[in-house]
């Protein structure tokens, strides 16, 4: 039986394994070349031409359109290989759907998930840790140049580690789901992206920062250099970590909106003078100081973990669902032939 499914699955097996694979061997060799010039890449460097800036910078430019083309694969994965491998039993004849009568309901749909979503659930999560790999490269160093790099934001963290494996597992699960539901396969493909699209955009928005209780940087109120045009950036740091919100506080940790109009315009012409005049005029709002909410580096690994169990939780559901689908199916098949016995007595 598992051959037999290999030869009706190896098709989009076959692609999916190909197109990882060149991906996995670009992000190794550019990571090779990142760590000969001993810097870090960040994405979303990209050269201007190919030909200017060397091999750092195409390095970084492989490395950054291999980390677009790896948010993309789920969901190329759910419609070309979840539905498809499922759709082909309702779209083309009795060959497959013998196939499926001759083996349990649950041995049959299972019998796909171990032949076609487990080896690229695999191949994805090889690709995820060798990109996250390229991300630590020329990072260990110490250094006092503060950057926004942070390996938990958007999309580092959905890229690397092992998490865009089981996104990858996720998605074939809901292009299943789908498939045997809708039993449409166009139409499985395009609500398998709609379905599959809120996941990864609910939890990077509203879940993943509740994942842990943030750690909270209180730092000096400094509101006249907080108001200059240029004023220095939370979301830059020197130790990576993930900044997701930054303001100024009351003694209670309460978010607090500064009213600038009312501190603003002293004719003071002393410097210092004129910042402890606007850091009391915020005080007398009730501000108390700037707080910094942040999750540190150190957690990644543990956010990994966590997203990954949120992810096959999810995938239990959708095999649910697409058990109930089957079920449907199978009873559909057996009413049409004894619909056409009928006919020929």
């Amino acid at each position: 039986m598992i051959y037999a499914t290999w030869r009706q699955c190896r098709g989009q097996i076959l692609w999916s394994l190909a197109v990882i694979f060149l991906l996995l061997l670009t992000a190794a060799v550019s990571g090779w070349f990142v760590q000969r010039t001993g810097e870090s890449w960040d994405f979303g460097g990209i050269c201007s031409r190919w030909y200017d800036g060397g091999g750092g910078c195409r390095a970084d430019t492989a490395l950054t359109l291999t980390a677009l083309l790896v948010l993309l694969l789920p969901f190329t994965s759910g419609m070309l290989v979840g539905v498809t491998t499922f759709s082909r039993d309702f779209e083309q004849g009795s060959e497959n759907l013998d196939l499926r009568e001759s083996t349990g309901l649950v041995r049959w749909y299972f019998l796909r998930v171990l032949v076609a979503f487990v080896p690229i659930t695999l191949a994805m999560t090889v690709l995820g840790l060798v990109l996250g790999w390229t991300h630590t490269l020329g990072r260990g160093q110490a250094t006092h140049e503060a950057t926004s790099f942070s390996l938990m934001e958007f999309p580092n963290f959905q890229t690397t580690g092992i998490a865009v494996g089981a996104y990858a597992f996720l998605a074939m699960s809901t292009g299943s789901a789908a498939a045997l539901l809708i039993r449409n396969t166009v139409v499985a493909m395009v609500t398998t992206l709609l379905v599959f699209f809120i996941v990864p955009v609910a939890l990077s928005a509203m879940v993943r920062e509740h994942y842990t209780a943030p750690d909270i940087d209180v730092q000096p109120i400094d509101g006249l250099a907080r108001a200059a045009e240029y004023a220095p950036s939370p979301y830059r740091n020197l130790d990576s970590r993930w900044v997701f919100g930054a303001g100024f506080a009351d003694t209670d940790g309460n978010m607090i909106d500064a009213d600038y109009t009312m501190c603003l315009g002293s004719d003071n012409s002393d410097r210092q003078q004129q910042a402890l005049e606007v850091d009391n005029c915020l005080r007398e709002q009730g501000i108390d100081h700037y707080a910094v909410v942040y999750h540190p580096q150190s957690r990644y690994w543990h956010f990994q973990f966590i997203e990954t169990a949120v992810m096959l939780l999810c995938s239990g559901l959708m095999v649910a669902l697409a058990l109930v689908g089957a079920r449907g199916l199978r009873r559909r098949p057996a009413y049409n032939r004894l619909s056409e016995m009928s006919k020929s007595i």
